[in-house]
């Protein structure tokens, strides 16, 4: 009987650990693919970019004209260093013999009286001669106080002042007055004092508009837009570039005054390995991140050879101090990828057509196809909502990835339908 109980007993084991056996495997089945699917990361799109940055070896071209003197003198200048001018503008003055002060005053009460009469302003002489009488008083008022002071350098240069105060006054009042003179032959001396300065003195204008320089560097005559396209590499880097500072306080004739720089149009020229040339297409935009600031340019023109390849940029934007640089390193953006930014494992190929695994709103994983704009070595930059392609003669509407869309990585340990958490 204790046999008969005792086998019993093992078969009704046997049975339990059976049905446990069986109840393990199918729940093995049914939630193994959850458990799995713990382990899988998701990814919002959203939209960014992807930057292939070279860094490059540049040499700046712009369109230079030099201008010298044709006299020899004294130089006086009027316009700084980056000052952006217009044509025929006054830049410089070189005295070619002595004008006396007197003329200049002369010439100074006679412009005076001529515009008087032309804005019908007879009592201008009257204010003159009152405001003259009130510095004269003021400074021999200052005369005295310094002579009680005791300050001999202090009134020594009153004094001068004084003289020319009372010579301006005693030309308007005394013998030489042009108060009573009629508009004819106040020009007439007018021309004739003017000529007389004129002659003393030789006025230098600018030929063009753009920017004014006092430097120059040996290349304004190498690097120009006529033949950028024909320099070669080699024979630039043998080229020894000096710096010149033109600025002077005397001048003799042909000698460079100074450079006038356009700045609405230059160039920059570097040279690429076929590898880095691919990126670079006639046409194209591009960004230079310089010191002061970052701009954008475009490809004007690509030289290939076999030895090097040019690539010939073209910009527009004003960057300070461009006029003085020659050759810079630059980080150059070469291409600018932008839309949906993804995980470049996420992308899956499915049928011959590129795509990924998309989760619903049950988190169920959905194939959706993608068109890729550009990629690096983690991401890739896809079109959003739709895109479209060619159906025979027709243009078909593909339905892509949407903003914030959850994205499964690693799509290729994944299949359509399965449940993420």
């Amino acid at each position: 009987m204790k046999k008969k109980l005792r086998k019993k007993s093992k078969k009704n084991k046997r049975f339990r650990y059976f049905i446990l056996g069986v109840i393990l495997f199918y729940l093995g089945i049914k939630f193994l693919p959850m458990l799995i699917s713990f382990s899988k990361e998701t990814s919002i799109a959203e939209y960014g970019n992807i930057q292939v940055v070279d860094k490059l070896n540049c040499y700046i071209i712009r369109e230079e004209k030099k201008v010298n003197s044709n006299v020899e003198g004294d130089i006086k200048y009027f316009a700084q260093e980056g000052e952006k001018i217009e044509k025929g503008y006054k830049i410089a003055e070189i005295e070619k013999s002595i004008v006396d002060d007197e003329t200049r005053k002369k010439l100074e009460i006679i412009n005076q009286r001529i515009e008087s009469i032309n804005e019908n302003e007879n009592n201008l002489f009257q204010s003159d001669i009152k405001k003259i009488d009130e510095e004269i008083n003021k400074i021999i008022n200052n005369i005295k106080e310094y002579k009680e002071k005791g300050n001999l350098l202090q009134i020594s240069k009153l004094k001068r002042e004084l003289s020319n105060k009372l010579e301006k006054k005693r030309i308007i009042t005394g013998d030489k007055s042009f108060a009573g003179k009629n508009l004819e032959a106040l020009k007439l001396e007018q021309e004739q004092l003017a000529g007389k300065i004129n002659n003393a003195i030789n006025i230098i204008k600018s030929p063009q508009s753009g920017i004014i320089s006092y430097n120059i560097d040996g290349y304004e005559n190498i690097l120009t837009p006529k033949n950028m396209a024909t320099i070669e590499l080699e024979k630039l880097k043998k080229i020894d570039s000096k710096i010149t500072n033109l600025s002077a306080e005397k001048v003799i004739n042909q000698q460079n005054l100074f450079k006038i720089v356009d700045n609405n149009l230059w160039y920059m020229i570097s040279w690429v390995d076929d590898d880095t040339l691919e990126r670079y297409k006639v046409g194209r935009s591009v960004a230079f991140q310089f010191p002061q600031r970052e701009i954008t340019g475009s490809i004007y023109k690509i030289v290939e050879n076999e030895k090097n390849n040019m690539v010939i940029f073209q910009l527009d934007q004003y960057v300070e101090n461009f006029f003085n640089l020659r050759n810079i390193e630059l980080n150059v953006i070469s291409v600018n990828y932008e839309g949906l930014k993804i995980y470049r494992d996420s992308v899956i190929e499915k049928d011959g057509k590129n795509g990924v695994y998309v989760l619903d709103i049950n988190r169920y994983v959905n194939f959706k196809r993608i068109k890729i704009i550009g990629y690096d070595d983690e991401y890739a930059i896809i079109q959003s909502n739709v895109f479209y392609e060619k159906d025979g003669e027709d243009m078909k509407t593909i339905s892509t990835v949407k903003l914030y869309d959850e994205i499964v990585r690693n799509g290729a340990r994944v299949k359509e339908g399965q449940m993420i958490y």
